[in-house]
């Protein structure tokens, strides 16, 4: 998956069309309304993924591929991020492609809410895309619960075990390059500060949410040791949250991506929402070799927001090697069921 192209003012007209026509995550202002969390879009329901994956492919003309994971914790405080993501997303698109990072990024969007504060959990997942339509339908279909628990965590590790057991990435597979996954997220990396190394995605939810047939519990750890193997992995952190500022959180992820071989600098904290797609490309343009200095001047350029907290975020990111910015001139084996039933998952 993951044909076709986009490009900005396509993009923003289809955006403004929405907000005009009071159409903007309408799904989820009518599942608010009703109460059926479970109404989730097919498109985004990881029970009826073909073949049990999300596949990141080569489109035919086009040379690469760069698979890209934003996942959203859309729970209470963190609820307006969908909305930024949706304003500034074409802007960091644009800039991949014109500065030649990749001719063709993939873009998979993932949302999660609390399991523990309610009866089942719903967790969305759409496919890896590029085109206008389905990029801007996969992200405004998306279910926002806006709920949140004060117990003190979210379902993050639901994010980590889709990527682990049900993503492909072609460009892994042929030439050993890693994609970028990003967790947006304000809370422990486990519920009430318990060890990820112990707790997880238990059979239950596994089955619940992705028809999977586990034996054991599959521990956030282990899945985000298997994301690292194809993933830069990357946790951002907004600062205007209800647990944004907390320090302590930020040590507990930066423990937790160093105890699976991840850099724990790529546990970012930005001062606000407006920041979040300025730091997604400098981290991606800064591990892709770019020189951080001319990645701040064309971010300036193209006048996307938050470039001052990205700056101070990635500031300790490494860069592999240092390139001019030019224009480009284009596991464990699950079982899995499809859910033949209809409404799915209802909170109680």
């Amino acid at each position: 998956m993951g044909y076709g192209s986009t490009n900005s003012t396509d993009y923003n007209t289809a955006v403004q069309h929405l907000h005009q026509t009071g159409q903007t995550f309408a799904r989820s202002a009518h599942v608010a309304q009703t109460g059926n969390y479970s109404d989730v879009a097919d498109i985004l329901n990881p029970r009826k993924l073909k073949n049990g994956m999300r596949e990141s492919c080569f489109a035919q003309g086009f040379k690469d591929v760069k698979p890209i994971i934003v996942s959203l914790d859309c729970t209470g405080s963190m609820e307006q991020v969908p909305y930024h993501v949706q304003t500034e997303l074409a802007k960091m698109i644009d800039l991949l492609i014109e500065q030649g990072v990749t001719e063709h990024p993939n873009i998979l969007f993932m949302a999660h809410d609390d399991e523990h504060c309610f009866s089942d959990a719903v967790f969305q997942m759409s496919q890896f895309e590029i085109a206008t339509e389905p990029l801007i339908k996969a992200l405004n279909e998306m279910v926002i619960p806006g709920y949140g628990g004060g117990n003190r965590g979210e379902a993050y590790h639901l994010s980590l075990y889709a990527t682990a057991q049900h993503t492909h990435l072609e460009s892994y597979e042929r030439n050993g390059e890693k994609g970028f996954f990003f967790m947006v997220c304000d809370e422990e990396p486990y519920y009430g500060a318990g060890d990820p190394a112990k707790y997880g995605t238990s059979p239950k939810i596994a089955k619940e949410v992705f028809g999977d047939s586990i034996e054991k519990e599959v521990t956030m750890l282990e899945s985000l040791k298997e994301v690292c193997k194809r993933y830069h992995v990357f946790i951002i952190r907004p600062g205007h949250t209800s647990n944004g500022k907390n320090h302590s959180i930020t040590k507990l992820w930066q423990k937790l991506l160093s105890d699976a071989g991840e850099n724990p600098e790529h546990v970012m904290e930005v001062s606000e929402t407006e920041a979040i797609i300025s730091t997604m490309v400098m981290a991606i343009g800064q591990t892709s070799g770019l020189d951080r200095d001319d990645l701040v001047e064309v971010l300036t350029a193209k006048g996307v927001t938050g470039i001052q907290s990205a700056i101070g975020a990635t500031k300790k990111l490494t860069t592999s090697h240092s390139t001019a910015l030019v224009a480009s001139t284009a596991t464990t084996v699950i079982k899995t069921t499809d859910d033949a039933k209809k409404g799915g998952r209802r909170r109680s």
